[in-house]
């Protein structure tokens, strides 16, 4: 997450876009608010903890982990964007 709001921050800086900042700050807000609901931060980690244990991404169980954290992230975009 540091790292991410570093790239965010460079790049607003080297474009003078805020843009890139705010970008950031939409991740930042749905990761916190994946981390609030326990809900979602059960489903989270435990997609996370699946493509962590794959051997890759032709591994079968891989895609269906993504989607699952793909799911979480869209829902706690759409709570903090509501």
């Amino acid at each position: 997450m540091e790292r991410h709001k570093e790239e965010a921050l460079a790049a607003a800086i080297q474009d003078g876009e805020i843009g890139h900042l705010q970008h950031w700050l939409t991740h930042w807000q749905a990761q916190v608010e994946i981390e609030r609901r326990p809900d979602l931060a059960a489903r989270y980690h435990a997609a996370l903890a699946v493509v962590h244990g794959t051997s890759g991404r032709e591994d079968p169980t891989f895609r269906p982990a993504m989607n699952e954290l793909r799911a979480v992230e869209a829902e706690a975009q759409q709570a903090v964007s509501a």
